[in-house]
Formats: C-alpha cells, sequence, structure tokens
C-alpha cells in the first residue's frame, strides 16, 4: 500500500509508528493475522488449478507449486503463529493429562500409572 501510492507515508514511518503505538501495533497484528487467512486461500487455488496435459510440464508445474505453497505456508505461521484468533489456544499444541491402557473386560477401573517421572531410555 505504502508502495503504490506517493501520498502514504513510507514503510520506515509506518512500521515506527507501530513499534511506538499500542493500538496501532494491534490493528497491525489484526491485519497481519486476516492476511494469513488471505494466503491460506491462495494455496487452496494454487493446489487445485488444474496441470498441463504434457506430463513433464506437469511434473515441473508441481514442483513449482510445491515451492510456492511453502514458502506462503512459512509466512503464514509467521504471521499468524496462533491462529486467525491470534490466541495460543488456537495452535493446538500438545495436551496433558492421563493416559490408561487397559486389556481384556475387567469390571474395576483400571490402574493409573504416574509416568510424570518417567524416563525414556533404548536398550543397547
Amino acid at each position: 500500500m505504502c508502495d503504490k501510492d506517493a501520498e502514504l507515508p513510507s514503510w520506515h514511518t509506518v512500521l515506527r509508528h507501530v513499534r511506538e503505538d499500542e493500538e496501532a501495533y494491534r490493528q497491525y497484528r489484526e491485519a497481519r493475522v486476516l492476511q494469513s487467512e488471505y494466503y491460506r486461500d491462495e494455496i487452496i487455488k494454487i493446489v487445485e488449478a488444474p496441470l498441463p496435459a504434457d506430463p513433464k510440464l506437469a511434473m515441473a508445474e508441481v514442483q513449482r507449486r510445491r515451492l510456492e505453497v511453502d514458502a506462503k505456508d512459512k509466512f503464514i505461521r509467521q504471521l499468524a503463529p496462533s491462529g486467525v484468533r491470534d490466541k495460543p489456544e488456537d495452535s493446538g499444541g500438545a495436551q496433558g493429562g492421563t493416559l490408561v491402557i487397559q486389556w481384556g473386560q475387567k469390571a474395576e477401573p483400571p490402574a493409573m500409572i504416574d509416568v510424570t517421572n518417567a524416563i525414556d531410555h533404548v536398550d543397547e
């Protein structure tokens, strides 16, 4: 936007304002998160576009698309690592909890195993 209109301030001025003003930063983050959603839609279009009929051209196009999709996907993860709501709960990270393993059909509840202090090791 700054590059296309000579009457707008330069990128340096905009980013300095974003860095210094909390409300501007909030709006900037929101815009970047929404931009990541746009790129997600672009990735779908790239993947679903038909390939050329020539097998050699098709393979070259697949490789080109793979590079483009990987670059956009990386950019998306940088823009919005926590999802469209920009909140950590959207990230789907590892969850803690208890794992219960049960064999057979016992009527009593299974024994709980505490693995909080367990150490993985490999027999050599």
